[in-house]
C-alpha cells in the first residue's frame, strides 16, 4: 500500500496554492517527520559547541534524541540511546563526558559511542553479542562543513553536496567575515515556542509584502531610530522594518532547487564605532586582498533559507533552527556567531540585533509568533480548502539548472518550497 502516492500530493498542491491540510492534518505531519525531516540534512550544532574531547551537547533530530560529541579530533553524533533497555544515556544538554554511563544500569560507552563495559551485567561481555552490537549507534551520516555540523537519518537520500550545494554560498559568506575565516557561537541559545505549523515561519521570512501591516505598530516606534549615530539598539531595527517598503519592492529573491532561497537586503545596518570598523576592514584585507574583503562585506543577501529548517542571516551573524514538535507547534532555536579576529564591537551588535528581532521578548517578533497561531486557528474552519502564493507567478524567471529569481513581492520562495516538500513527500513511496 502506498503511504503518500503522486496522486496523493497532486490533490494537496497546485502550481499557485496549497491546500489547508498540509498545515492542519496529524497524518500529514507525521509524514513530514519521516520523509522530510527524516531524510534531509539537519542541523545538529556547531563544532565550537564541543571544543575538547569528551565535550557533548545533546539535541533532537526529526523528534529523535541525539548526542553531538568530540572525540579526540572528530565529531561525532549518536542516537542518544543504551541498547541495552533504551533509555538515554545522556540527560542534561552539555558537558564533558569521560566516558558516558547510562544513567539507568551503569553501562558505559566511550565518546565515540564505543561499548566499553556492562557494569553488574557480566553476561553481557561473555555473551555471543559483537562490541559493535552493543555500542551506541552512530546517526548513518554526518558532515562538518566549515564548523557547521550536519546530519542525515537516512542512508539513502542524496549527499550533502547535491542537497545543500546551491545554498551553501549563505554559509561561506558567513564565516569569510571573519578575519580568520572561522566564527563560532557565542554562550546561549534564544529558545521559543509558538503554536503553529513549522511551514509558517519559512514562509514569512521571505515574505517582503507583511511588515507594513504586522509590524506597524513597532514600524511606528521606529520612526525615532537613530540611524546615524553609533550602537545600535531596537528601534533602529524598527527604522530599517518601517522603510523597508520600497526597498523590498526591488530587492531580488532566488530560489534553488531542495526548498533554498534568499532575499536582498533591507535597510538595516550593523553599527559600529568608526574605529572598530577601521580596524575590522584593515583585518579582513590583510587576509583576503581589498577586492575580495570587499566582496564579501557587498554580499547583498538579508535571509537565506536552508531548507527546511535555517534561516541564516550572515551580515547579521544570526541564525535561527526550526525543529517540529507536533502539526501546531513549532520550536525555535536563535543562534549568534562571533567573527573570529574582528573587534568585540561586532561581537555586542549581533547580540542586540538578535535580542532586538529573534528574541522572546522582541516586541517585532511578537508579531509573527501572534501570526502563526492566528492562521493555525483559521485554517481549522471550513471557509476555503485553499491557500494561496500566486503573486509573481507571471514574472519569475528560470535558468536552466532549476534557480529562479524575482522581484519584491513575488510569493516565489513559498512556491519553491512546496515544489521540494512535494519532492520530499514523493520520493520514498514504499510498498507494504
Amino acid at each position: 500500500m502506498k503511504l503518500f502516492s503522486t496522486e496523493a500530493h497532486s490533490a494537496l498542491l497546485k502550481e499557485d496554492r496549497v491546500h489547508r491540510d498540509v498545515y492542519i492534518s496529524p497524518a500529514i505531519f507525521d509524514l513530514e517527520m519521516e520523509r522530510i525531516f527524516g531524510r534531509a540534512w539537519l542541523f545538529v550544532g556547531h563544532d565550537s559547541q564541543v571544543p575538547h574531547s569528551g565535550d557533548f551537547i545533546t539535541t533532537q533530530l526529526a523528534n529523535q534524541a541525539v548526542i553531538m560529541v568530540r572525540h579526540g579530533d572528530t565529531v561525532h553524533v549518536l542516537f542518544n540511546r543504551c541498547p541495552h533497555r533504551g533509555a538515554k544515556v545522556c540527560e542534561i544538554q552539555s558537558g564533558n563526558a569521560h566516558p558516558f554511563r547510562c544513567p539507568y544500569h551503569g553501562w558505559v560507552f566511550d565518546t565515540d559511542g564505543r561499548f566499553i563495559n556492562s557494569s553488574l551485567h557480566d553476561d553481557y561481555a561473555k555473551s555471543p553479542y559483537t562490541n559493535t552490537e552493543l555500542s551506541m549507534k552512530s546517526v548513518p551520516r554526518v558532515k562538518n562543513y566549515r564548523g557547521f555540523v550536519f546530519a542525515c537519518l537516512s542512508k539513502e537520500a542524496p549527499d550533502f553536496e547535491a542537497t545543500l550545494g546551491s545554498i551553501l554560498p549563505a554559509i561561506d559568506n558567513l564565516v569569510d567575515r571573519s578575519p580568520e575565516g572561522a566564527v563560532e557561537l557565542l554562550p546561549g541559545i534564544h529558545r521559543h515556542m509558538f503554536e503553529g505549523n513549522w511551514k509558517l515561519q519559512l514562509e514569512n521570512i521571505q515574505d517582503a509584502a507583511h511588515p507594513p501591516f504586522i509590524h506597524a505598530s513597532s514600524n511606528e516606534a521606529g520612526t525615532k531610530g537613530r540611524i546615524d549615530k553609533f550602537s545600535m539598539r531596537a528601534e533602529d531595527v524598527m527604522y530599517g522594518n518601517n522603510n523597508a517598503g520600497e526597498t523590498l519592492r526591488e530587492s531580488d529573491l532566488g530560489t534553488f532547487p531542495h526548498g533554498h532561497s534568499y532575499l536582498a537586503s533591507i535597510p538595516i545596518k550593523m553599527k559600529v564605532s568608526e574605529k572598530a570598523a577601521l580596524e575590522y576592514k584593515t583585518a579582513l584585507e590583510k587576509n583576503y586582498g581589498v577586492d575580495k574583503a570587499a566582496a564579501i562585506c557587498d554580499e547583498p543577501r538579508h535571509f537565506n533559507i536552508i531548507y527546511p529548517q535555517i534561516m541564516l542571516q550572515s551580515a547579521f551573524r544570526t541564525m535561527k533552527v526550526l525543529r517540529p514538535v507536533a502539526v501546531d507547534r513549532t520550536e525555535i532555536c536563535v543562534y549568534v556567531f562571533r567573527l573570529k579576529g574582528a573587534p568585540e564591537e561586532y561581537d555586542n551588535v549581533a547580540i542586540q540585533f538578535a535580542n532586538a528581532t529573534n528574541s522572546a521578548a522582541s516586541i517585532i517578533l511578537q508579531d509573527d509568533l501572534v501570526t502563526f497561531a492566528n492562521i493555525q486557528q483559521a485554517l481549522m474552519t471550513s471557509a476555503d480548502d485553499w491557500v494561496l502564493f500566486a503573486n509573481g507567478l507571471a514574472h519569475d524567471k528560470s535558468d536552466n539548472l532549476g534557480a529562479q529569481t524575482g522581484k519584491g513581492f513575488t510569493e516565489l520562495p513559498m512556491r519553491n518550497q512546496f515544489s521540494a516538500w512535494r519532492e520530499y513527500m514523493s520520493a520514498v513511496d514504499t510498498e507494504e
